[in-house]
Parts: C-alpha cells; structure tokens; sequence
C-alpha cells in the first residue's frame, strides 16, 4: 500500500476520516488527495416481507468480529430494559459462533428473541424498512454503508461516534 500510495499520481479517499488517515499514516500531501463519500445501491425493485417476531426488532447487519464491537452491543441488548420488549435480528455475517451463543446464553437472552438471518439486498431491505432501530456498534470503519442504507429506507439509526461515521 506505501508503494502505492507514494506512486499514485492523486489519491480518491471515501471519507475525510480516511484522508485524515491517509496524510497522518503515508505522510501524503494533502492536495494530492480528494474526498469521495461512498454511495449505495441495492439491486432490486421490490422488497420481500421480513419474517416475523414476537415484538419489535433492533436490527444489527455484518460481521461481527472485533472492531465491529458485536460483543459490547449484546452486553448493551441483555439490559432487561431492552430485551424485555425488542427481539434482535443479526443479518449476514454468517451463522452465529459458539462464543457468540455462550454469551447469548451467559446473559440469559432467550433464544426466541433472537433471529439469524441471512439473503439478498430485497430481504435486507424488507428488515431495514421494518426494524425500530439499526445498530451500528464499530468502533472503526473508512466509511459505513448499513447506516446509509438504513436510514434510506427510514430506519433510525444509532452508532458510534468514531472514524467516518460521524459523516456518514
């Protein structure tokens, strides 16, 4: 990547987090680079029905692996204050490892309030549209798409306060 970095002729940078991190990191000339935030688009017309839980629903979409910062979010979620009256869907991602069941069990998440969920961008579009809350837990991103896309299809969104997704 230094080499290049230090080739490139001017550099596009998807946020102004990571250009910050592109002159801070690889000692760029700032006016060698531009910004371009990313944009989406979900290849469909229609949206399917989302299946269906026993109460309202947080939704919570890709890995899950450390700077994502899954873990603290159920900590967060097993608050009887939620899970009393929200189900939790984890879209994509792939299938829930033993770790993450032993913690669901740990904290006394009751199976049925959780959904696996795994498809296409019409099912995902279909659990944005009808999810009373995205949550967007990482503790690092360049840029951050899900909260894009849930707030295009009018879902509330709440994240943290690090790397690009203030902008987002």
């Amino acid at each position: 990547k230094k080499f290049a970095v230090a080739e490139a002729d001017h550099i596009i940078c998807i946020s102004n987090n990571t250009q910050k991190d592109l002159i801070n990191f690889f000692n760029v000339d700032a006016n060698k680079t531009s910004v371009v935030h990313l944009g989406f688009s979900f290849e469909t017309k229609e949206i399917k029905e989302t299946i269906k839980t026993n109460k309202p629903y947080l939704l919570y979409v890709g890995s899950r692996n450390g700077y994502k910062n899954f873990a603290r979010f159920i900590e967060a979620y097993s608050a009887p204050e939620i899970k009393d009256y929200f189900d939790l869907v984890v879209f994509g991602g792939g299938r829930l490892n033993e770790k993450e069941l032993g913690m669901f069990e740990r904290l006394q998440i009751s199976k049925k309030s959780l959904k696996e969920v795994n498809g296409n961008d019409a099912i995902l579009a279909g659990y944005y549209k009808n999810a009373s809350l995205f949550v967007y837990p990482s503790l690092y991103e360049g840029f951050g798409i899900p909260p894009l896309e849930a707030m295009h299809f009018g879902c509330p969104v709440v994240c943290s306060n690090s790397g690009s997704i203030p902008e987002v």
